[in-house]
């Protein structure tokens, strides 16, 4: 049975809107600029009346369709967002060969229709969690730079003659991206300790998680609010196995899906390099695989998605990490 009556399918870019409302007969399709004079005249008038019977979809596209999200959210209406990819593969199985926003809309709009029983709805986010969401980011960027601005350093003083007011140029622009780096790790850490202080204290617990994951999992994860389980955790950042067979005779290696948050799977992947040293049941994992002639690569994702789902049985219990817990309903060790 369809919840929803309404699915508007929305294609975002960084000035105009085009949408397309589906409801299961016909289409009305139209393009808006991206303002919330316009937004509210072609979405708030028009289904203020029937917000219960109305579905928002749209494609996770960088920053464009979160601002738009999580403002029809603040105005009550049902949003869900979809990976790009899953569009691409629906839009492949209507044979369709017309690529405009127009027509992406339409498609979205006829996906989210078919499959509005199974779409997962948007959640709110706090403004600390967003504030979060922002300062890993930036620290992130931060680095990049930092790496980048040292091998230009490398690089200059390796010749034979150089530029010491070039070198020195260089050297405080290092100083200058630590002293940020570590003002903006401060202010994290303080905005985590005030408003996470809970889950900081559980996901702390697990050996080999730091505060960039922690504050990934508040921030992109929501804290696993969004997630039935952690399989569809672990699917959300691309880390979940991607099995690929046909028939008898075509079988291939299965590897991840690539699909997800890419950022989030970095922060996570690096942070498995210190478990595979200090957490036991990830050291475990990682070094039977290795014993079994797998990749170095497929050993670690295969420890990223275990830990992944360590912090995830620890904030949905809530009991702290202790690798001889049992749990006595599934008779499995915590985290496994």
């Amino acid at each position: 049975m369809q919840k929803y009556k309404y699915v508007v399918g929305i294609d975002v870019s960084s000035k105009t809107l085009d949408y397309s409302i589906y409801d299961g007969e016909s289409y009305i399709s139209k393009d808006i600029d991206y303002n919330k004079k316009e937004i509210i005249k072609a979405f708030v008038n028009p289904f203020k009346d029937k917000i219960d019977k109305s579905l928002f979809v749209m494609e996770a596209t960088g920053v464009y369709h979160t601002q738009l999200a999580y403002y029809l959210l603040s105005l009550g209406f049902n949003v869900s967002v979809v990976n790009p990819l899953v569009i691409k593969r629906y839009s492949q199985l209507k044979l369709s060969r017309i690529k405009t926003d127009k027509a992406d809309s339409k498609i979205i709009s006829s996906y989210g229709y078919l499959y509005q029983n199974e779409l997962k709805l948007l959640k709110s986010k706090s403004k600390e969690q967003i504030k979060i969401d922002n300062l890993i980011k930036a620290i992130d960027d931060l680095i990049k730079q930092k790496t980048i601005t040292n091998n230009q350093l490398h690089s200059l003083t390796k010749q034979s003659y150089y530029s010491k007011t070039v070198a020195n140029s260089y050297k405080r622009h290092l100083e200058f991206l630590n002293d940020e780096i570590k003002r903006l790790e401060k202010e994290l850490n303080s905005l985590i300790d005030r408003y996470f202080k809970k889950e900081y204290k559980l996901l702390k617990t697990i050996p080999g998680i730091g505060l960039k994951v922690i504050a990934i999992i508040i921030s992109i994860f929501n804290s696993f609010d969004n997630f039935d389980n952690a399989k569809k955790a672990c699917s959300f950042i691309g880390i979940a196995p991607s099995p690929y067979q046909s028939g008898a005779s075509v079988k291939k290696q299965a590897s991840i899906s690539k699909q997800g948050n890419s950022f989030a799977r970095k922060i996570l992947y690096m942070a498995t390099l210190s478990a595979t040293q200090h957490n036991f049941l990830i050291k475990q994992k990682y070094q039977r695989l290795l014993k079994l002639g797998k990749p170095k690569k497929v050993a670690l994702i295969a420890a990223a998605n275990k830990l992944l789902r360590q912090a995830y049985g620890i904030l949905k219990s809530g009991i702290p990490f202790d690798e001889n817990y049992i749990n006595k309903n599934t008779k499995k060790f915590q985290g496994v």
